[in-house]
Order: C-alpha cells, then structure tokens, then sequence
C-alpha cells in the first residue's frame, strides 16, 4: 500500500540501468505487438502461448515482455486482451507497417512453437536484387547475354560461342526464373516463408 508521496515505479529502482525491461508506447516503438481479443467467428485463433519474463499493467494496456536479446518481444494487450483468451494482432497501416508485420509474425512463431527463421544475410538480399533487374531486363526483351552484361559488369562474359556453356549464363537464366516467379506470386513466399528463398 503507497502513503502519501509514496511512487509506484514502473521497474525496481535499484537494477542497473542495462539490467532494466524497458516499456515503450507502442506508437513511439515500431517493435511493440499490438494484441487485442480474437473477433468473434475466430474459433480457431490461438493464445499466446509464451511466458513472459516481464508483465506491468497500464491504463492503456498490459504489457509484457518475453524472452531475451534477438528473442526479445514487447507486447500490449489491449482491449482487455489476456494472454489465456483467443487472440488477434492489429497492425495499422502506417510508414511502420513492415515492421510490425514482422514482429507479429516473430509473435505467431514462437506462440506456436515453429522454427525462427534466419536473419536475412547480406548474399540472399544481393540474389534478390539480382532476380529483380534480371526480371527489368527480361520484361525489356533483353537477351541473357545483355542482361548478364548488366548485372556482372561484362568484364567475365566470354566472347562468341564460349558465352553457350559459360557458368554466368546459366545463373542469369536462373535469375530470369528467380525474378519471373516473385512476379507470378513468388513475392508471398517471402512473406510467409522468408528463409525459403534461393536463386
């Protein structure tokens, strides 16, 4: 029970400052799960299923933190959301979107028990943006050799009939296919399944 100017702090006072969870307003934090109450006709949606290393209730919202480091997820339940009851992530349509979205989706993974993925390396994004401009090129009715031209700066491209049976033409063609794919729908695998991508 407080007395008079007593303070409820919202963490204990005497953790090192790099030992402390720290809270944010999800509207300043990008990285905060909004969760709030399944709507009805959601039988099927699932409960957390994570346990919290750290639980403050607010008037907004109770927010909780679960896991450490990479693994580290903010949340605030909202709309007298509990962890125990069918729940649903609101994801406002803002310059945060992507963000959120993969926060939610981190949430759903490890609520469920599913493998995380890989953080994206460096290599898989350059194969992205190669499959891209090989699939401008394509779309320009380039020729493979053109389009490989492009992409690896022509220096490694032989001359005449030895382009047939060079390695980098058979990876622009790859790349060609790669970039065709993402346009007919492949773009949803990365959404759904991020890791699963290749050349």
């Amino acid at each position: 029970m407080l007395g008079v100017g007593d303070c409820d702090f919202a963490v204990d006072p005497s953790l090192p400052a790099d030992r402390t969870p720290l809270v944010w307003l999800p509207h300043l934090d990008p990285g905060v799960v909004l969760v709030t109450p399944a709507p009805r006709g959601f039988k099927d949606a699932s409960r957390l299923g994570i346990t919290p290393t750290f639980e403050r209730r607010a008037r907004e919202g109770n927010y909780l933190i679960s896991g450490h480091g990479r693994d580290r997820l903010s949340l605030l339940l909202i709309n007298g959301a509990k962890a125990a009851d069918p729940v649903a992530v609101v994801v406002p349509i803002n310059a945060d979107f992507a963000r959120r979205a993969d926060r939610a989706l981190q949430l759903w993974r490890a609520g469920t028990g599913r493998p995380k993925l890989p953080p994206p390396t460096t290599q898989r994004r350059k194969r992205l943006a190669f499959a891209l401009r090989a699939l401008d090129g394509h779309l320009a009715d380039e020729t493979y050799r053109t389009i490989a031209e492009v992409l690896f700066n022509g220096m490694r491209i032989p001359a005449g009939a030895g382009w047939k049976t060079h390695d980098l033409r058979d990876r622009t063609i790859r790349l060609v296919r790669s970039g065709v794919k993402l346009m007919r729908g492949g773009y949803l695998d990365l959404l759904r399944y991020p890791g699963r991508y290749r050349e």
